[in-house]
């Protein structure tokens, strides 16, 4: 161990018991000290996991595991969207707020234990992949990290370990700069902000082992889905390498 690190250890230990001290941890539902979800708010939502699923795309019809209705069948690309929870509760958006525009980046790590709870209770069959939903390097240099890739890894981890696949996280690039989507209120302009803003990266810029979607079954993995714009671009973009099916997981919609 060098010099160097014998320093710093004590320096961070002592920042760690600065920030406990001025900024202890609460839960972000019910203000608790300890966590940011305490284990009672925790299984609180774990129990209120959603029981039924709508339309990945026009979000109105019920639907088996969010699947794409069959009215619907033909006007999106991605074939459904499963939700762990539903966004008008107050507890889940005041999480998802937290973590994404707050930057409570831990908040990732209990919103993946819910989001594998919620999918392992469900009937789907596993992918061969998961990604996250990529940034535009403006945007996450801005942030300073992805909330989805947080996102992807945490649920990654929360699945049995002989199932868990893979996290592929520099297969799909953002190569437009877009407005925030949950900024825009009409589903029309949502999809029209989103259109053509991802592409599969080149493979001379992947960072991972090289990962063909050809014949596969994807995941992708987002905070939020309202209009299901987002999901569908990234699927769009997939479908036309020739992945096989393309699913949308998210923390709510």
């Amino acid at each position: 161990m060098s010099t160097t690190t014998l320093i710093q250890q004590p320096f961070k230990r002592a920042l760690l018991l600065v920030e406990e001290a001025f900024f202890p941890r609460l839960c972000g539902v019910c203000r608790t000290e300890g966590s940011l979800l305490c284990p009672s708010c925790a299984l609180n939502l774990s129990n209120s996991t959603r029981q039924s699923q709508s339309c990945g795309h026009c979000g109105v019809r019920e639907t088996p595991l969010g699947t794409v209705c069959f009215d619907c069948i033909g006007s999106a690309a991605h074939d459904g969207i499963f939700a762990a929870l539903r966004y008008h509760h107050p507890e889940v958006a005041r999480l998802i707020h937290l973590f994404k525009y707050r930057f409570v980046r831990d908040l990732g790590n209990p919103l993946g234990a819910l989001l594998a709870t919620a999918v392992l209770r469900s009937e789907l069959p596993l992918p061969d992949a998961i990604l996250p939903v990529p940034l535009h390097p403006r945007r996450e240099r801005w942030r300073g990290w992805n909330q989805s890739e947080i996102l992807a890894e945490a649920f990654r981890k929360n699945l049995p370990e002989e199932l868990s696949p893979p996290v592929i996280k520099t297969l799909l690039v953002r190569t437009r700069f877009t407005t925030p989507q949950m900024s825009i209120r009409d589903k029309n302009l949502r999809k029209k902000n989103i259109e053509g803003a991802f592409q599969i990266a080149p493979k001379s810029t992947r960072k991972e082992t090289p990962f063909d979607v050809t014949g596969k079954r994807i995941w992708i993995v987002d905070d939020v889905a309202a209009s299901g714009a987002t999901i569908a671009a990234c699927a769009k973009v997939l479908k036309e390498c020739g992945a096989r099916e393309v699913f949308g997981i998210v923390v709510a919609r």
